[in-house]
């Protein structure tokens, strides 16, 4: 009996292993050039959906400041598509120009991050309620560059003409990095001392005055 015991445990922590999936952690600041970020700010992870996209998990922002990990936060089976050579951008000055290495029947989605005004504080985005920031991509800093949020469902390689990018199983940062000589790809599961810049909301401009004429009666 504690043989066997023991065996079902054995079982129980290889097949843990086997379906683990990989998380990433993109930690930063935002800063806005037109508003003053109110305190109910937090940060969305949406998955690209092609016509739209789906909040799967946020982070509360704090003055600014941002730490999310994508543990526990995974895409539905409704959000994966068949991954195939030149499916999607990949990284930054590479697009959609890379091939698939073995990975048969591999799904993927990929997902951005998006700062909003959690106006109604229920912890997650609503569009009748909350405000949408614009913002410029996010950009990494020391040296500066950006990056992809790219899940896979199994480990899969992607072949381009200046780097080969190992993913694996779960959520990865594909990441592009300025420096001598040209830019540098790498694939991680973490970014620090991001910087998004935002210029105000969908309510910013709806309550501008409209501008007056100098002068004019």
């Amino acid at each position: 009996m504690r043989r066997l015991f023991l065996l079902l445990l054995a079982l129980a922590a290889l097949g843990g292993f086997a379906f683990a999936q990989q998380h990433v952690r993109v930690s930063g600041t935002q800063i806005d050039e037109l508003v003053e970020l109110p305190t109910e700010m937090r940060l969305g992870l949406f998955v690209d959906l092609g016509d739209g996209a789906r909040e799967i998990g946020s982070v509360r922002m704090v003055g600014g400041t941002f730490s999310l990990s994508t543990e526990g936060m995974l895409p539905d089976e409704r959000d994966l598509r068949a991954l195939n050579s030149g499916a999607f951008p990949l990284a930054f000055m590479i697009g959609n120009e890379f091939v698939v290495e073995g990975g048969n029947g591999v799904r993927y989605a990929t997902a951005w991050l998006q700062p909003y005004h959690d106006v109604n504080a229920n912890g997650t985005y609503d569009n009748l309620f909350d405000e949408w920031f614009f913002r410029a991509p996010p950009e990494l800093t020391d040296p500066f560059g950006y990056f992809n949020l790219v899940y896979v469902t199994d480990d899969v390689s992607l072949r381009t003409t200046p780097a080969t990018f190992e993913l694996r199983r779960g959520w990865n940062l594909v990441v592009a990095r300025l420096q001598e000589g040209g830019l540098a790809y790498s694939v991680q599961t973490s970014v620090e001392n991001v910087v998004m810049y935002s210029y105000g909301t969908n309510m910013t401009f709806e309550n501008l005055d409209p501008p007056t004429r100098e002068g004019a009666d």
